[in-house]
């Protein structure tokens, strides 16, 4: 995405937040985590897991109206005004908070969006319209309208959450890039079509990848290639709106994303769902007045984007959300003098609290599984593929988190090269993988740097509701990422018992936190 680097992580107020992570990898919790600055288990609904049918996208673990009139929308613009504008894939659960709303997760050509500006809530757009494009046009309209960034719109700011759908699976190009990324496959690393003894069913059960599954794999790859050259395009062309409104000087931009992905790496050939580096380090670009340009280490996850974005407003963090805000660690003191006054008040606030409480050593990770594969609710399934397929087994690369696909059957987007390739039926989440982790980077710690993970197969209602679903861990998971950096080996057993229990006792201070509490 070379125009996005050239604009916002290459500006002179552009940094690169080398060690970002995800604290859910998995669409619907982690999009609901963000516009509401809260933990999974801050925002859980009362399913238990694992859940008896399969929950897409895991938005049946997700309680709404736990958040949806304290989202970072609503303090925006109770609090200073802003219009806010939604612009292509939320999966948040709520649309509080928000002027402008158009929706819908699609990559590909045509589809229908919801859009309160149309009759019906409905907008459908045309066959040649590349979804992509039609979100940045929406956007970019927006933007130059004259009550948003005009004379008639009496001052006030706004905020644009600008999500396309794409590289999602099906991750269907434009046509303007089908030919593109020739050369690209999925990164043969250590930890691709590995697996060991050391790992939870999910992964430990994985056979190895076929050479139709590595096909596939690398299709997908290369699908995901193409169609992140034209959200390359959307973010220039929202460059170009901001900056022909005037607003360019002040404005921030967040860039990241809401999960990472698994092609092929420790045998999952698509999706994320893991604890693993692959599927929770993402990519994250922050430019604006007062950034230090350049790499920046700092320990975050996406629990703390909604308060960074009321602090870059001038709000304080709401006493109900779990993150804080990252600004204290990207503005050096001597820039603050860069800063809007609303913003440099609280980060000079925000900035005395850490006397009291420094930044983190560690990120948090927290997953409940969908369903699939389960020795408690096996469903008559055949787990043999050669006995058929049903629903509960599985799915193939390159499909989405749809359980009705069959095998082999990824008829969209088309494999000109490979029309006849049939994938390994194998699931990509099962009921061993509901967990809760921790990335450390602490060099007064062992090693200094270490992926630690609980995995507890079942947890009830009650539990979920009390908040102390991991208190019958049945697998635990310690990886030394100085000498593992590709996570192969769980050295849980073979580590000092003392360091062991530091992170156990550092995991238990975030779970189950809530609000100031949390570290």
């Amino acid at each position: 995405m070379t125009q996005t680097q050239k604009l916002l992580q290459n500006d002179p107020n552009g940094a690169l937040l080398s060690e970002w992570r995800i604290h859910t990898p998995i669409c619907s919790p982690s999009r609901s985590e963000t516009v509401s600055g809260r933990y999974f288990h801050n925002i859980k609904s009362n399913l238990a897991v694992p859940p008896e049918k399969l929950q897409p996208a895991a938005s049946g673990h997700i309680n709404a109206t736990l958040y949806e009139t304290d989202s970072f929308g609503v303090h925006l613009r109770a609090h200073k005004g802003y219009q806010v504008g939604m612009f292509g894939k939320s999966n948040f659960n709520t649309l509080m908070g928000f002027d402008r709303w158009f929706q819908a997760a699609v990559c590909g050509y045509g589809g229908t969006y919801q859009d309160n500006e149309s009759p019906n809530f409905k907008f459908i757009a045309d066959k040649t319209d590349y979804a992509t494009d039609t979100i940045a046009n929406k956007a970019t309209e927006w933007i130059k309208r004259d009550n948003v960034s005009g004379a008639s719109s009496g001052g006030r700011p706004f905020f644009v959450y600008f999500a396309p759908h794409c590289p999602h699976t099906p991750a269907v190009p434009s046509n303007t890039y089908a030919n593109a990324c020739v050369n690209v496959t999925s990164p043969r690393l250590p930890n691709y079509n590995f697996t060991g003894p050391g790992f939870h069913h999910l992964v430990a059960a994985q056979p190895p990848l076929t050479h139709d599954d590595e096909i596939l794999i690398d299709d997908l790859a290369r699908r995901r290639c193409q169609t992140l050259l034209s959200v390359d395009d959307a973010h220039a062309q929202l460059v170009a709106a901001v900056k022909s409104v005037g607003a360019w000087d002040n404005t921030y931009w967040i860039l990241s994303s809401d999960h990472g992905y698994n092609l092929g790496h420790h045998r999952i050939p698509s999706n994320k769902f893991l604890l693993y580096d692959h599927a929770v380090r993402i990519p994250a670009v922050v430019r604006g007045p007062g950034i230090k340009p350049g790499v920046n280490p700092v320990l975050g996850t996406n629990v703390d984007y909604a308060p960074t974005w009321l602090a870059m407003a001038g709000i304080p963090t709401p006493s109900t959300y779990d993150g804080r805000s990252i600004l204290t660690q990207l503005v050096p003191q001597e820039a603050e003098e860069e800063l809007p006054e609303p913003t440099r008040r609280q980060v000079q606030a925000d900035r005395a609290a850490l006397a009291d409480k420094p930044w983190r050593t560690e990120q948090f990770h927290q997953y409940y599984n969908q369903g699939g594969p389960s020795p408690y609710f096996p469903q008559n399934c055949p787990q043999a593929p050669n006995n058929g397929f049903e629903p509960c087994e599985g799915w193939a690369p390159g499909s989405s988190t749809n359980p009705t696909q069959q095998a082999g059957d990824l008829s969209e987007p088309r494999f000109p090269r490979d029309m006849g390739l049939k994938a390994t039926i194998r699931p990509l989440d099962d009921y061993s993988n509901t967990y809760i982790g921790l990335h450390v980077l602490d060099p007064t710690l062992g090693s200094g740097r270490y992926k630690y993970g609980e995995y507890q197969y079942v947890c009830t209602t009650e539990q979920i509701l009390a908040k102390n679903c991991f208190g019958d861990v049945q697998m635990y998971q310690l990886f030394d990422l100085v000498a593992d950096p590709y996570e192969l080996h769980n050295v849980y057993n073979s580590t000092d018992p003392a360091i062991v229990k530091e992170l156990a006792s550092r995991l238990r201070k975030h779970y189950p936190c809530e609000g100031a509490a949390c570290p």
